[in-house]
């Protein structure tokens, strides 16, 4: 009977994913050694895109610039 119950609509949130701290100052000091001019393009283009193996939980672009 506790299956069928209905809930009192309020959603819980999964928490957000996140970075310790030391893997965003590897990302940063990594972009920094890096050729690319802004952070924005590096992290979107390359970390994003290349670096899923090494940080699995990577987050968004706003989110790692609020983890800075």
């Amino acid at each position: 009977m506790e299956k069928y119950r209905i809930h009192s609509g309020v959603k819980q949130r999964n928490k957000p994913f996140r970075l310790s701290v030391s893997k965003v100052m590897t990302i940063v000091i990594a972009f920094h050694q890096s050729g690319y001019q802004n952070f924005d393009t590096y992290y979107i283009h390359f970390v994003r895109r290349y670096l899923t193996n090494e940080f699995p939980k990577l987050v968004s672009y706003m989110r790692i610039l609020k983890l800075m």
